[in-house]
C-alpha cells in the first residue's frame, strides 16, 4: 500500500471527524443554519428554528459520516484489489466520498417523509408537485447528459478495438481497460433507475405542516434531497467515461505506426479535461441561488419576487403566508 495515500486518507479524514465535532456546537450549528436559510430563501421563524436546527444538524452529521464510509470504503477497495498504484485510484476515492455522503443524507431526508405521523390537522394542496417543481430542467438534463455521453464513448470504443485499426491495440490488455469502466457505467445506469424509483417515492409521500412557513421550509430539504438524487448518476457517468479514455491514452504509447492511432490517443487525452471542465460547469451551475431557491419559484412564486427584489438590499425577510402561497399538493 502506497503510504502517501495511507497519510492522505489519515489526514482527510481527521478533518471530517473535526467537522463533525464542531458541528455539534451551539455556534456552528446556527451559523450552518443560517447559511442554509440564505441558500434556500427562506427566513428564519423562532418557533421553527430549533426544529430547523436539529434537522439540518443530522444532515451535516449524515453527510460527514458518509464521507468517512466513502473514505474507508474506497481505501479498502485499493487495498484488497491491490490497486494503489492505479493512476485513477485517487478518483475512484474521491467518488466513493461524494456519493456515499449523498446517499447518507438522502437516507437521512428520507426518513422524516416516511416516518408515521400523528394524526393532527395540516395543510392541503390541490395538485401534488412533481420533480420539475424541485428540480431544474437544466440539473437533470445535465445527469441525463452525461450518462448518454458515458454509454455512447463506450460503445463507441467498443467499436473501435474490435475494428482495431493500424493494429493499434495488438499490445494492448483490452481487458483492463474497459472493465472498470464498464463497472461505473452499469453502476451509473443502475443507479440511474433507482434514483428516479426513490424520487417518485418521496414526492408521493405527504408533508404534513400546520403553517405554510412549514411547509415551505419542507419543501426546500425535499428540493436539497431531490438535487443530490438526481446528481449521483451523473457524477457516477462522467467518472466512468473519464477512466475509460485516460486509461486508454496511457495504454497507446506514441509514436504508433498510422494516423488513426494518433487520432485516438490524442481524443483521449482531451476528454479527460473536457469532462472535467463539464462538471465543473454543472456544479457552479447548480450552485446558483436561482436553482437552490427553484422550488421557491414553482411553488412559492410571490415569495420568490419578493426575494429577488429584497435580496439586492441583502435582506431576507419574507415568509410564505396567506396571500403568497399557490395551490399546490402537500
Amino acid at each position: 500500500m502506497d503510504p502517501v495515500l495511507l497519510i492522505a486518507a489519515a489526514l482527510v479524514a481527521a478533518g471530517i471527524g473535526i467537522r463533525l465535532i464542531r458541528s455539534a456546537r451551539a455556534e456552528p450549528r446556527k451559523r450552518m443554519l443560517n447559511a442554509y436559510s440564505q441558500q434556500v430563501g427562506l427566513a428564519l421563524v423562532p418557533e421553527i428554528v430549533a426544529e430547523l436546527s436539529l434537522r439540518l444538524y443530522r444532515r451535516e452529521r449524515a453527510g460527514s459520516v458518509g464521507s468517512m464510509v466513502g473514505l474507508v470504503v474506497g481505501v479498502a477497495a485499493l487495498v484488497v484489489t491491490d490497486s494503489s498504484q492505479s493512476p485513477w485510484n485517487g478518483l475512484l476515492v474521491g467518488v466513493a466520498m461524494i456519493v456515499v455522503p449523498m446517499i447518507a443524507i438522502i437516507v437521512n431526508d428520507s426518513r422524516s417523509a416516511f416516518a408515521p405521523v400523528p394524526e393532527a390537522p395540516r395543510l392541503a394542496r390541490s395538485a401534488s408537485p412533481g420533480l420539475a417543481d424541485y428540480v431544474t430542467r437544466l440539473d437533470r438534463t445535465f445527469s441525463l447528459g452525461l450518462l448518454t455521453l458515458a454509454t455512447l464513448g463506450y460503445i463507441a470504443v467498443l467499436g473501435v478495438i474490435a475494428i482495431n485499426p493500424d493494429r493499434v491495440f495488438d499490445s494492448v490488455s483490452v481487458r483492463s481497460i474497459l472493465w472498470p469502466a464498464g463497472l461505473l457505467l452499469a453502476l451509473a445506469a443502475l443507479t440511474s433507475l433507482v434514483t428516479w424509483a426513490a424520487a417518485g417515492a418521496l414526492l408521493g409521500r405527504g408533508q404534513p405542516a400546520s403553517t405554510f412557513i412549514e411547509l415551505a421550509w419542507s419543501d426546500a430539504f425535499r428540493s436539497t434531497t431531490l438535487r443530490s438524487l438526481v446528481y449521483i448518476p451523473g457524477i457516477i457517468a462522467a467518472v466512468s467515461t473519464g477512466v475509460l479514455f485516460l486509461s486508454l491514452s496511457w495504454e497507446i504509447k506514441l509514436p504508433t505506426e498510422g494516423w488513426v492511432s494518433e487520432i485516438l490517443v490524442n481524443s483521449f487525452t482531451v476528454m479527460g479535461p473536457v469532462l472535467l471542465g463539464v462538471v465543473t460547469a454543472w456544479t457552479i451551475t447548480s450552485l446558483r441561488n436561482r436553482s437552490t431557491t427553484h422550488y421557491l419559484r414553482r411553488l412559492w412564486p410571490e415569495t420568490a419576487v419578493e426575494l429577488d427584489r429584497r435580496r439586492g438590499r441583502g435582506a431576507v425577510d419574507d415568509q410564505p403566508g396567506e396571500d403568497n402561497r399557490t395551490e399546490t399538493s402537500a
